[in-house]
């Protein structure tokens, strides 16, 4: 008798180990992005994004570019850290936004990064502002 409450208390506590543990880590994964964009300067006066990709593994992405939803400019990458560098020229209309958009083709996500290139930016700054 003495003996299967001993068995039982072990394997309650070691149940509650497991559960506590498995709930813990879940709990406090935070997910980061793979992808950023940078504005990084200007050349003849038209600003320069960079967009940079860190991976652990090799991944396919497919990156659409569009203004005033018409595309402009796609392509799709393979690889672990790939960098583009990107600039648009502004037709003088303070209201045409970039949009770019970066689906990784295995998991199906999508990041969507909206850019103004008409806003002055005087030194180097991350954009965050993805949907």
């Amino acid at each position: 008798m003495k003996n299967s409450n001993n068995t039982l208390h072990i394997f309650t506590t070691v149940l509650v180990a497991l559960f506590s543990i498995a709930f813990t880590t879940v709990a406090h994964a935070t997910e980061t992005s793979p992808v950023s964009v940078k504005f990084v300067g200007n050349v003849n006066s038209i600003p320069v994004f960079q967009l940079s990709f860190t991976n652990e593994k090799i991944e396919e992405y497919e990156i659409t570019v569009t203004e005033s939803n018409n595309i402009i400019y796609t392509e799709k990458i393979k690889g672990k850290k790939l960098v583009r560098k990107f600039q648009f020229v502004n037709n003088g209309s303070e209201e045409d936004v970039l949009q770019i958009s970066i689906k990784n083709v295995s998991s199906k996500k999508v990041i969507t990064y909206k850019i103004n290139p008409a806003t002055k930016v005087e030194v180097e700054k991350e954009l965050v502002a993805s949907l």
